[in-house]
């Protein structure tokens, strides 16, 4: 995929590109990603008439084109659960959880899979009846930025006199008084501007500040969708979405591991369907993304990565 940005206003971002099959595209979008505009010159127009690996390029340009404006220029244009950026802060997160914070997140999922294999005595939750078998089971994961894990934001804290010894996860805003909440403000105001401005790499500050309620989704058309009701809207995209089937969890400390790789395998899926190779450190076999290994099925130039006997990246 080789790509180039044509043109840039206020509202829309123009990008021109050759995808694996030298196809050119042209493609218009907004900066939150909406794409307005999209011509190319070797596919049929009608997606009807495609054949599965012609959609499967086209879809491709377009998820790459998003990618690309949101490396190129910083902006948001791609969904936070397909953007590998958000789902690798979320896998390093993890990664430097101690146990107890990982069973408070993901504890739910541990022991459903623990009841599920037959070591656990106690469900997590009974699935609806509209669930697949196997069960799919997910859980949206929240990323939180801590600002004072950056030398911009040790920099602010200090010139607005603001307690940086504490993690901000842990600074309880329902306790401060009413001046501490003004610098609070003007601190988050000036950090977020700087951030922007300055393109402070916020990777290392990332922690998992929310996870939704353990749910289940089922298969519809290319989709995933949620079979439960009970979970209340968010009020903004979950950084990754775990969908998962029942695996043998062993112990806390093997499903912790665990999470990592399938995370990669994520970041993976997310790489190829935009029709790039993955760096080397996400070039592993496993499921990732559940939609991902239908492509992997039935579009005929992927290898089968959700495999764990495959050459895929031979």
């Amino acid at each position: 995929m080789k790509a180039v940005i044509t043109g840039e206003n206020d509202r829309l971002v123009g990008v021109n590109l050759l995808d694996n099959d030298d196809v050119e595209h042209v493609i218009e979008m907004e900066k939150d990603g909406t794409i307005t505009g999209h011509q190319q010159d070797g596919y049929p127009d009608d997606p009807a008439q495609r054949t599965d690996e012609q959609g499967e390029r086209v879809l491709q340009a377009r998820k790459f084109a998003r990618y690309y404006v949101f490396v190129e220029e910083g902006y948001d244009t791609v969904p936070a659960p397909e953007n590998p950026v958000r789902i690798d802060a979320v896998r390093q997160a993890i990664t430097e959880m101690d146990l107890a914070e990982f069973e408070k997140h993901f504890g739910d999922l541990y022991q459903q899979f623990d009841y599920e294999d037959g070591a656990g005595t106690k469900p997590a939750m009974t699935p609806p009846a509209e669930a697949t078998d196997p069960t799919i089971y997910s859980k949206n994961v929240y990323l939180g930025v801590d600002p004072l894990e950056t030398d911009l934001g040790t920099e602010l804290a200090r010139k607005h006199n603001l307690d940086v010894t504490k993690d901000a996860a842990e600074i309880d805003l329902t306790d401060v008084s009413g001046r501490e909440l003004d610098a609070w403000g003007e601190f988050a105001g000036e950090f977020t501007a700087r951030a922007i401005d300055e393109d402070v790499d916020l990777s290392d500050a990332a922690y998992i500040d929310d996870t939704s309620e353990l749910y289940v989704k089922y298969p519809s058309g290319s989709n995933l969708v949620a079979a439960d009701d009970h979970l209340a809207p968010a009020a903004r995209e979950p950084d990754t979405v775990i969908e998962l089937l029942p695996i043998d969890p062993q112990d806390l400390e093997y499903f912790k591991s665990f999470m990592d790789h399938y995370l990669r395998c994520q970041i993976r899926d997310s790489f190829v369907e935009m029709g790039v190779h993955p760096p080397e450190e996400f070039c592993v076999i496993g499921l990732g993304r559940f939609m991902a290994a239908r492509g992997y099925d039935y579009v005929d130039f992927y290898p089968e990565f959700h495999k764990t006997k495959s050459d895929a990246f031979a």
